[in-house]
């Protein structure tokens, strides 16, 4: 019997999540996806296979030493003679298990949706900027911001397989960088960098020091507290510190900012305070 081919939609349904959530996840090949004439989809047996290791995660697509544990995992060969007729529509997941994991998978955008968020969110203060699908995110700005800024951009989710229940995170991968590369930030042209999460379900921008963040493995997790993007969903511009402890230097106190989106402008310059304090003491 041939697999059946699940559509973005179904496999929406299927997960209870928001279709954008389930694309986003496809374009960042998060599950074993394949294109049809420009449309995302996904054989049955590769949904089924990969819904039971997010089971076996706790609910969380990625182990829990930072990597991407699906990354490796490519789709089955795409079907000589693929059905573009009306598919049936999936069996919901069954069992305490499944419902759970489920769940568990955080909403997210796409890495063009994310960056259309974060320059509608600073308004005027966006003189000019790169290619919306470019990452990162290059910015021209008008004071009082830095004139010149790069953006690293990228989705907050919640780990519970791997990290505290409601704990966010982001995993950094740079364009190009294979799992057996180090990666790190461009500081060149001038440009004033920001590593920056966001939050999709509550709304919320978390403004890590990027300066702090020189050298890192493939998918290497940096972590904001649950708290700390609850206070943010309220209204506050949160704060939260964080004691790194880099294999060749010293241990140092990070403080990181989250605030609703609608603050995002007052984090991005309390975010270049407290770079400029910390480099004026180092």
């Amino acid at each position: 019997m041939e697999d059946e081919i699940l559509t973005i939609q179904e496999i929406a349904v299927r997960l209870k999540l928001a279709e954008r959530t389930v694309y986003a996840m496809a374009t960042a090949r998060e599950f074993p996806a394949f294109k049809v004439r420009g449309q995302w989809r996904v054989k049955r047996s590769d949904f089924e296979a990969w819904l039971q290791r997010v089971i076996a995660a706790g609910g969380d697509g990625h182990n829990n030493a930072g990597g991407d544990a699906l990354s490796d995992q490519q789709p089955s060969a795409v079907p000589a003679n693929i059905d573009t007729g009306i598919i049936s529509s999936p069996t919901p997941p069954r069992g305490a298990s499944a419902a759970l994991a489920v769940k568990a998978l955080s909403d997210r955008l796409t890495q063009l949706d994310l960056h259309r968020h974060f320059i509608t969110m600073l308004g005027k203060g966006v003189t000019s900027h790169s290619a919306l699908s470019q990452k990162p995110l290059e910015l021209e700005l008008a004071s009082p911001f830095p004139g010149r800024v790069r953006i690293y951009l990228f989705n907050a989710t919640r780990p519970p397989g791997g990290r505290p229940l409601g704990e966010h995170k982001v995993q950094l991968i740079m364009p190009g960088q294979r799992r057996d590369e180090r990666g790190s930030f461009d500081h060149g042209d001038g440009r004033m960098v920001f590593l920056v999460g966001y939050a999709a379900e509550e709304d919320v921008f978390v403004l890590w020091d990027a300066g702090l963040y020189p050298d890192f493995a493939w998918s290497r997790n940096v972590q904001v507290k649950a708290e700390t993007i609850v206070e943010a969903s309220a209204g506050k511009l949160a704060t939260q510190q964080r004691h790194l402890r880099p294999a060749d230097g010293q241990a140092v106190t990070e403080t990181l900012l989250a605030a609703p989106a609608s603050r995002l402008v007052e984090a991005m310059q309390r975010r270049v305070q407290l770079t400029r304090e910390r480099m004026m003491h180092a």
